[in-house]
């Protein structure tokens, strides 16, 4: 497959004053916030957003890029620093508090999964669901749980329970009832 071209400088700051205004949009807004304001406040027209962006999953994605990376480094800090017996749980954590970095994600992620994998916001979440794998791997070898449990259902709790948190913002523990059972019950 060839490389993609490297961008013009012009059209590089335009990506990326789109990239961080949408960060501030969907930290204060969420994912249904308007990409017409967002073209707007970077400087550029719509049409601009929609070259690099066919669209708002796509802009979606770049903006968790960064999220993205230090979920990648969570995970091998997990398998470097934690025991074994601590690694699944930890790993879920982290991967709900991604799940929840904007609000409205859960639902626009569900969507995605939903449409079979044509959306990028699809395809990163099969890599994270392959992470995911590996340490429920680790776990079901030591037996602590059931083998017929899937990194995809694990991924798919995960992204319930981000859910319900965002449904449920202003619960002092917001989730956690849930979250405790749920875990429990994919032990052996």
């Amino acid at each position: 497959m060839p490389e993609p071209r490297p961008m013009r400088a012009d059209a590089r700051k335009n990506y990326q004053a789109l990239v961080e205004v949408a960060r501030h949009h969907l930290t204060s807004q969420g994912v249904t916030t308007s990409l017409e304001a967002i073209a707007r406040e970077a400087g550029v027209g719509v049409g601009t957003l929609y070259r690099h962006f066919p669209d708002r999953d796509h802009l979606i994605l770049a903006a968790l890029n960064a999220q993205g990376e230090a979920l990648r480094a969570v995970s091998a800090g997990i398998r470097e620093s934690m025991p074994e017996v601590a690694r699944l749980d930890r790993w879920l954590a982290e991967v709900e508090k991604y799940l929840s970095s904007y609000q409205g994600l859960p639902d626009s992620i569900a969507q995605a999964l939903e449409r079979g994998g044509k959306s990028p916001l699809a395809i990163t979440c099969q890599e994270i669901i392959a992470i995911t794998d590996e340490f429920l791997a680790d776990a079901q070898r030591r037996g602590s749980v059931r083998s017929e449990v899937t990194g995809q259902a694990l991924f798919e709790t995960a992204l319930m329970v981000a859910w319900l948190g965002s449904q449920l913002p202003h619960q002092d523990r917001g989730p956690e009832g849930v979250r405790g059972i749920l875990r429990h019950g994919y032990r052996a």
